[in-house]
Protein backbone atom coordinates (compact mmCIF):
# COMPACT_ATOMS: atom_id res chain seq x y z
CA UNK A 1 0.00 0.00 0.00
CA UNK A 2 1.25 3.45 -0.91
CA UNK A 3 1.02 6.29 1.60
CA UNK A 4 2.04 9.95 1.56
CA UNK A 5 3.96 12.14 4.00
CA UNK A 6 5.59 15.54 4.26
CA UNK A 7 9.34 15.91 4.12
CA UNK A 8 11.78 18.82 4.47
CA UNK A 9 14.50 17.97 1.92
CA UNK A 10 16.40 21.14 2.82
CA UNK A 11 16.10 24.58 4.35
CA UNK A 12 12.72 26.29 3.68
CA UNK A 13 11.62 23.36 1.51
CA UNK A 14 8.60 21.12 2.01
CA UNK A 15 7.52 18.37 -0.33
CA UNK A 16 5.14 15.42 -0.47
CA UNK A 17 6.69 12.00 -0.87
CA UNK A 18 5.21 8.55 -1.30
CA UNK A 19 6.33 5.58 0.76
CA UNK A 20 5.34 1.95 1.11
CA UNK A 21 3.43 0.55 4.03
CA UNK A 22 3.96 -3.11 4.99
CA UNK A 23 1.80 -5.52 3.00
CA UNK A 24 0.79 -7.43 6.11
CA UNK A 25 0.27 -6.30 9.70
CA UNK A 26 2.16 -7.96 12.49
CA UNK A 27 0.09 -9.51 15.31
CA UNK A 28 0.64 -6.46 17.53
CA UNK A 29 0.50 -3.73 14.90
CA UNK A 30 -2.22 -1.25 13.94
CA UNK A 31 -2.92 0.42 10.61
CA UNK A 32 -4.22 3.95 11.06
CA UNK A 33 -5.46 6.69 8.77
CA UNK A 34 -4.46 10.15 9.95
CA UNK A 35 -7.14 12.84 9.91
CA UNK A 36 -5.61 16.09 11.23
CA UNK A 37 -2.09 17.11 12.19
CA UNK A 38 -1.12 20.26 14.09
CA UNK A 39 2.03 22.08 13.02
CA UNK A 40 4.40 22.67 15.93
CA UNK A 41 5.49 26.33 15.59
CA UNK A 42 8.58 25.59 17.68
CA UNK A 43 10.27 22.36 16.64
CA UNK A 44 8.92 22.16 13.11
CA UNK A 45 9.76 25.77 12.27
CA UNK A 46 13.24 25.34 13.77
CA UNK A 47 13.78 22.41 11.43
CA UNK A 48 12.14 24.14 8.45
CA UNK A 49 14.40 27.19 8.85
CA UNK A 50 17.48 25.13 9.83
CA UNK A 51 17.74 27.19 13.04
CA UNK A 52 17.63 24.27 15.46
CA UNK A 53 20.74 24.29 17.64
CA UNK A 54 21.35 20.62 16.84
CA UNK A 55 22.15 21.12 13.14
CA UNK A 56 25.87 21.92 13.57
CA UNK A 57 26.34 18.87 15.83
CA UNK A 58 26.99 15.79 13.64
CA UNK A 59 25.83 13.18 16.16
CA UNK A 60 22.87 15.16 17.55
CA UNK A 61 20.33 12.89 15.90
CA UNK A 62 17.18 14.23 14.29
CA UNK A 63 18.35 17.78 13.40
CA UNK A 64 19.32 16.99 9.83
CA UNK A 65 17.80 16.80 6.37
CA UNK A 66 15.77 15.15 5.06
CA UNK A 67 13.44 15.73 8.02
CA UNK A 68 9.88 14.37 8.26
CA UNK A 69 7.84 16.70 10.47
CA UNK A 70 4.86 16.23 12.75
CA UNK A 71 4.02 14.77 16.16
CA UNK A 72 0.47 15.91 16.98
CA UNK A 73 -2.24 13.93 15.21
CA UNK A 74 -5.71 12.46 15.45
CA UNK A 75 -6.15 9.15 13.68
CA UNK A 76 -8.73 6.51 12.80
CA UNK A 77 -8.01 2.79 13.20
CA UNK A 78 -8.24 0.96 9.86
CA UNK A 79 -7.01 -2.52 10.77
CA UNK A 80 -5.63 -4.26 13.86
CA UNK A 81 -3.28 -7.19 14.33
CA UNK A 82 -4.59 -10.47 15.65
CA UNK A 83 -3.19 -9.89 19.15
CA UNK A 84 -4.78 -6.44 19.56
CA UNK A 85 -7.97 -6.76 21.59
CA UNK A 86 -8.54 -3.26 22.96
CA UNK A 87 -9.01 -1.60 19.56
CA UNK A 88 -11.31 -2.10 16.62
CA UNK A 89 -11.75 -0.61 13.17
CA UNK A 90 -13.13 2.93 13.31
CA UNK A 91 -11.76 3.85 16.74
CA UNK A 92 -10.43 7.41 16.99
CA UNK A 93 -7.07 7.94 18.68
CA UNK A 94 -4.71 10.71 19.68
CA UNK A 95 -1.32 9.78 18.23
CA UNK A 96 2.14 11.28 17.92
CA UNK A 97 2.68 10.50 14.27
CA UNK A 98 4.22 12.66 11.58
CA UNK A 99 2.26 14.44 8.88
CA UNK A 100 1.42 11.28 6.95
CA UNK A 101 -1.71 9.91 5.30
CA UNK A 102 -1.37 6.49 6.94
CA UNK A 103 0.94 4.76 9.38
CA UNK A 104 1.51 1.44 11.08
CA UNK A 105 1.82 1.63 14.84
CA UNK A 106 3.47 -0.89 17.12
CA UNK A 107 2.64 -1.50 20.76
CA UNK A 108 5.51 0.85 21.69
CA UNK A 109 3.96 3.83 19.86
CA UNK A 110 1.97 6.24 22.03
CA UNK A 111 -1.77 6.28 21.42
CA UNK A 112 -4.81 7.22 23.48
CA UNK A 113 -8.54 6.90 23.08
CA UNK A 114 -10.16 10.30 22.80
CA UNK A 115 -13.14 11.42 24.94
CA UNK A 116 -16.54 11.24 23.26
CA UNK A 117 -17.26 14.94 23.75
CA UNK A 118 -14.05 16.39 22.31
CA UNK A 119 -14.03 18.09 18.90
CA UNK A 120 -11.88 16.03 16.59
CA UNK A 121 -9.98 19.11 15.34
CA UNK A 122 -9.00 19.93 18.93
CA UNK A 123 -7.37 16.56 19.62
CA UNK A 124 -3.92 17.36 18.12
CA UNK A 125 -3.52 20.29 20.54
CA UNK A 126 -3.04 17.63 23.23
CA UNK A 127 0.61 17.26 22.21
CA UNK A 128 1.33 20.96 22.72
CA UNK A 129 -0.65 21.03 25.98
CA UNK A 130 1.40 18.13 27.30
CA UNK A 131 4.58 20.09 26.57
CA UNK A 132 3.14 23.13 28.35
CA UNK A 133 2.31 20.93 31.34
CA UNK A 134 6.06 20.49 31.87
CA UNK A 135 6.24 24.05 33.21
CA UNK A 136 3.63 23.28 35.85
CA UNK A 137 4.97 19.92 36.96
CA UNK A 138 8.55 21.19 37.18
CA UNK A 139 7.59 24.33 39.12
CA UNK A 140 6.50 24.88 42.72
CA UNK A 141 3.30 26.67 41.73
CA UNK A 142 1.09 27.27 44.76
CA UNK A 143 -2.34 28.76 45.31
CA UNK A 144 -2.03 32.55 45.18
CA UNK A 145 1.19 32.84 43.21
CA UNK A 146 1.65 35.47 40.52
CA UNK A 147 2.91 34.01 37.25
CA UNK A 148 4.23 35.68 34.13
CA UNK A 149 4.59 33.91 30.78
CA UNK A 150 6.92 35.36 28.15
CA UNK A 151 5.38 34.43 24.81
CA UNK A 152 1.72 33.83 23.99
CA UNK A 153 2.16 31.43 21.14
CA UNK A 154 0.60 27.97 21.44
CA UNK A 155 2.93 26.71 24.18
CA UNK A 156 2.93 29.96 26.17
CA UNK A 157 -0.83 30.37 25.99
CA UNK A 158 -1.48 26.79 27.09
CA UNK A 159 1.07 27.13 29.91
CA UNK A 160 -0.68 30.28 31.08
CA UNK A 161 -4.04 28.54 31.10
CA UNK A 162 -2.61 25.60 33.04
CA UNK A 163 -0.99 27.90 35.60
CA UNK A 164 -4.42 29.41 36.29
CA UNK A 165 -5.87 25.93 36.67
CA UNK A 166 -3.03 25.06 39.07
CA UNK A 167 -4.01 27.92 41.41
CA UNK A 168 -2.19 31.04 40.27
CA UNK A 169 -3.84 34.18 41.65
CA UNK A 170 -2.83 36.21 38.64
CA UNK A 171 -1.29 35.21 35.29
CA UNK A 172 0.37 37.76 33.00
CA UNK A 173 0.93 37.06 29.31
CA UNK A 174 3.67 38.93 27.42
CA UNK A 175 3.92 39.09 23.65
CA UNK A 176 4.77 41.78 21.06
CA UNK A 177 1.97 40.63 18.73
CA UNK A 178 -1.37 42.32 19.59
CA UNK A 179 -3.43 39.55 18.00
CA UNK A 180 -1.83 36.95 20.29
CA UNK A 181 -2.53 39.11 23.31
CA UNK A 182 -6.18 39.33 22.24
CA UNK A 183 -6.32 35.53 22.00
CA UNK A 184 -4.64 35.34 25.41
CA UNK A 185 -7.45 37.46 26.82
CA UNK A 186 -10.08 35.28 25.12
CA UNK A 187 -8.52 32.25 26.82
CA UNK A 188 -8.97 33.82 30.25
CA UNK A 189 -5.43 35.02 30.98
CA UNK A 190 -5.71 37.87 33.50
CA UNK A 191 -3.35 40.53 32.12
CA UNK A 192 -1.51 41.15 28.86
CA UNK A 193 1.65 43.17 28.29
CA UNK A 194 3.02 44.25 24.91
CA UNK A 195 6.77 44.82 25.33
CA UNK A 196 6.82 47.15 22.32
CA UNK A 197 4.47 49.55 24.09
CA UNK A 198 5.56 49.52 27.73
CA UNK A 199 8.56 48.65 29.85
CA UNK A 200 8.02 45.04 30.95
CA UNK A 201 10.11 45.24 34.11
CA UNK A 202 8.44 48.44 35.27
CA UNK A 203 4.98 47.08 34.48
CA UNK A 204 5.50 43.88 36.44
CA UNK A 205 7.05 45.83 39.28
CA UNK A 206 3.88 47.91 39.43
CA UNK A 207 1.55 44.90 39.16
CA UNK A 208 3.34 42.99 41.93
CA UNK A 209 4.02 46.02 44.19
CA UNK A 210 7.73 45.50 43.73
CA UNK A 211 7.75 41.83 44.75
CA UNK A 212 8.17 40.26 41.33
CA UNK A 213 6.61 37.01 40.16
CA UNK A 214 7.07 33.75 42.01
CA UNK A 215 6.91 31.80 38.74
CA UNK A 216 8.32 33.09 35.44
CA UNK A 217 7.96 30.99 32.28
CA UNK A 218 10.07 31.72 29.21
CA UNK A 219 8.10 30.24 26.31
CA UNK A 220 9.56 32.07 23.31
CA UNK A 221 12.81 30.16 22.80
CA UNK A 222 14.51 33.52 22.27
CA UNK A 223 17.75 33.47 24.32
CA UNK A 224 17.64 37.26 24.77
CA UNK A 225 14.43 36.97 26.80
CA UNK A 226 16.07 34.82 29.49
CA UNK A 227 17.85 37.78 31.10
CA UNK A 228 14.62 39.77 31.30
CA UNK A 229 12.82 36.76 32.75
CA UNK A 230 15.35 36.62 35.61
CA UNK A 231 14.86 40.31 36.36
CA UNK A 232 11.11 39.98 36.99
CA UNK A 233 11.40 36.94 39.26
CA UNK A 234 10.70 37.43 42.96
CA UNK A 235 12.99 36.51 45.82
CA UNK A 236 13.38 32.71 45.74
CA UNK A 237 11.34 32.69 42.53
CA UNK A 238 11.58 30.18 39.70
CA UNK A 239 12.37 30.84 36.06
CA UNK A 240 11.19 27.98 33.84
CA UNK A 241 12.77 27.64 30.39
CA UNK A 242 9.87 26.03 28.53
CA UNK A 243 10.60 27.18 24.99
CA UNK A 244 13.61 25.36 23.52
CA UNK A 245 16.35 28.05 23.40
CA UNK A 246 17.67 28.77 19.90
CA UNK A 247 21.13 29.86 21.02
CA UNK A 248 23.08 31.21 23.99
CA UNK A 249 22.38 34.04 26.42
CA UNK A 250 24.41 36.21 28.76
CA UNK A 251 22.88 36.46 32.24
CA UNK A 252 23.82 38.29 35.40
CA UNK A 253 24.69 35.45 37.78
CA UNK A 254 25.00 37.65 40.86
CA UNK A 255 21.96 39.94 40.64
CA UNK A 256 19.87 37.67 38.45
CA UNK A 257 20.33 34.39 40.32
CA UNK A 258 22.64 34.37 43.29
CA UNK A 259 21.49 37.37 45.30
CA UNK A 260 17.75 36.72 44.88
CA UNK A 261 18.02 32.94 45.28
CA UNK A 262 16.28 32.40 41.95
CA UNK A 263 16.09 28.88 40.48
CA UNK A 264 16.60 28.48 36.73
CA UNK A 265 14.89 25.30 35.53
CA UNK A 266 15.07 23.63 32.14
CA UNK A 267 11.65 22.28 31.18
CA UNK A 268 12.20 20.28 28.01
CA UNK A 269 9.14 18.04 27.55
CA UNK A 270 11.29 14.96 28.09
CA UNK A 271 11.96 16.11 31.66
CA UNK A 272 8.32 15.81 32.65
CA UNK A 273 8.91 12.20 33.61
CA UNK A 274 11.31 13.50 36.30
CA UNK A 275 8.48 15.46 37.90
CA UNK A 276 5.83 12.76 37.74
CA UNK A 277 4.78 11.67 41.20
CA UNK A 278 3.44 8.30 42.28
CA UNK A 279 -0.19 7.97 41.28
CA UNK A 280 -0.14 10.72 38.63
CA UNK A 281 -2.34 9.91 35.66
CA UNK A 282 -0.84 9.92 32.18
CA UNK A 283 -0.20 13.51 31.15
CA UNK A 284 -1.73 13.05 27.68
CA UNK A 285 -4.93 11.63 29.15
CA UNK A 286 -5.17 14.59 31.53
CA UNK A 287 -4.76 17.08 28.70
CA UNK A 288 -7.32 15.27 26.53
CA UNK A 289 -9.79 15.50 29.39
CA UNK A 290 -9.03 19.18 30.03
CA UNK A 291 -9.56 20.02 26.36
CA UNK A 292 -12.78 17.99 26.18
CA UNK A 293 -14.11 19.70 29.32
CA UNK A 294 -13.00 23.11 27.97
CA UNK A 295 -10.85 23.65 31.05
CA UNK A 296 -8.27 24.34 28.35
CA UNK A 297 -9.57 26.63 25.62
CA UNK A 298 -8.07 25.72 22.27
CA UNK A 299 -10.70 27.01 19.84
CA UNK A 300 -9.30 30.60 19.94
CA UNK A 301 -5.86 29.16 19.13
CA UNK A 302 -7.00 27.50 15.90
CA UNK A 303 -6.46 30.02 13.11
CA UNK A 304 -6.10 27.88 9.97
CA UNK A 305 -7.16 24.53 8.51
CA UNK A 306 -5.26 23.73 5.34
CA UNK A 307 -5.11 20.77 2.97
CA UNK A 308 -1.75 19.07 3.27
CA UNK A 309 -1.00 20.14 -0.30
CA UNK A 310 -0.83 23.71 1.09
CA UNK A 311 1.49 22.83 3.97
CA UNK A 312 4.15 25.26 2.74
CA UNK A 313 1.64 28.10 3.13
CA UNK A 314 1.22 27.06 6.74
CA UNK A 315 4.94 27.02 7.48
CA UNK A 316 5.55 30.28 5.66
CA UNK A 317 2.60 31.88 7.44
CA UNK A 318 3.86 30.84 10.88
CA UNK A 319 7.28 32.18 9.95
CA UNK A 320 6.41 35.43 8.19
CA UNK A 321 2.83 36.31 9.21
CA UNK A 322 2.70 35.65 12.94
CA UNK A 323 -0.10 38.16 13.59
CA UNK A 324 -2.40 36.00 11.47
CA UNK A 325 -1.08 32.46 11.93
CA UNK A 326 -0.98 30.60 15.24
CA UNK A 327 -2.65 27.17 15.32
CA UNK A 328 -2.38 25.57 11.88
CA UNK A 329 -4.07 22.23 11.27
CA UNK A 330 -3.25 20.15 8.22
CA UNK A 331 -5.97 18.00 6.71
CA UNK A 332 -4.05 14.74 6.34
CA UNK A 333 -6.77 13.31 4.14
CA UNK A 334 -6.25 15.95 1.43
CA UNK A 335 -3.00 15.75 -0.53
CA UNK A 336 -3.97 17.39 -3.85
Amino acid sequence: MKAKRLVFPGKLQVEIEEFDLPENLGPEEILIKNLWGLISPGTELAMFTESHVGFPIPDFGYAKFPFRPGYATVSRVMEVGENINELQNGDLLFTRIGHTSHAVLSTADRRHFIPDDILIEHVPFTALAQIALSSIRLSNIRLGHTVVIFGQGLIGNLAAQLMKTAGARKVIGIDPIPQRLEISSQCGIDLQINPTEVNVIESIDQITSGKGCQIVVEATGNPEVASQALQVASQMGQVILLGSPRGSAEIDLYFGLHKKGVSLIGAHASRQVDATQYGDDDSYEIMLEFIADKRLKVDPLLTHKLPTSQAKQGYQGLLNSQPNYLGVLLDLQTWK
